[in-house]
């Protein structure tokens, strides 16, 4: 029986990786970490699920066919001024849950809950799109690809970008900006880190997943999966 040889353009197909990026920024965000329960805090650099989503809200397919794989991110700080930290500062906010005392729910009273947050931060994403490979014609990953860059370049997204809680909206996304640059001066080690909360990137079922001993290296964050 003849062996049938990969020709030159679905050999290419096979191999190629197609490779996004974004820039985004607001003046709040929200990565809760787990751990601090009633009293959120943010992690200083959004979780992979949580840049999944970002990247999600310009282009997805729904049936899931392709879908994107955040490799890192840059914390980013504007050029010529001092790095090397992140700021944080107090948000408040009423709480309408059922998390509520039992005679709060009741009387239908809001409950005041006090988190910690990210101020003024700015991020470069950098991410694959994985997923199916080409079938004759059909190529979900360049196409994902295609879609992205597409809406990037008319300023277009599916929802507003939000950076972790949908109130933290974004007040830039798209393009590299020259007036940015990666903080090169941080560096942060983070004990326990939340990465997602689905065991799969897509039709998961719930289960939160962690990586241990994170760090931010030269204002780098590698999401090692």
């Amino acid at each position: 029986m003849r062996k049938r040889s990969l020709g030159p353009s679905l050999l290419e197909s096979v191999l190629k990786t197609y490779a996004v990026k974004l820039e985004c920024s607001g003046p709040l965000a929200m990565y809760a970490r787990p751990d601090t329960a009633g009293h959120p805090t943010s992690y200083p650099v959004p979780t992979w699920s949580a840049t999944k989503g970002i990247l999600e809200s310009i282009a997805f397919l729904s049936r899931g066919e392709a879908w994107f794989c955040p490799t890192r991110v840059e914390i980013c700080r504007r050029v010529g001024t001092p790095g090397g930290w992140v700021s944080f500062q107090r948000y408040a906010f009423n709480y309408g849950g059922p998390l509520r005392k039992r005679l709060s729910v009741k009387n239908g009273s809001r409950m005041q809950v006090f988190a910690t947050i990210v101020a003024n931060p700015c991020y470069r994403i950098y991410a694959e799109v994985r997923g199916a490979r080409a079938d004759g014609e059909r190529n979900p990953r360049h196409h994902l690809q295609h879609l992205f860059e597409r809406r990037i370049s008319q300023g277009r997204c599916y929802r507003t970008p939000a950076l972790g809680w949908s109130e933290f909206t974004c007040d830039y996304w798209g393009p590299f900006r020259l007036e940015w640059e990666t903080d090169d001066a941080l560096n942060v080690e983070i004990p326990s880190m939340l990465t997602s909360v689905w065991d799969r990137p897509r039709d998961g079922s719930y289960t939160c997943c962690f990586a241990q001993d994170v760090r931010i290296e030269r204002g780098v964050l590698s999401y090692l999966l």
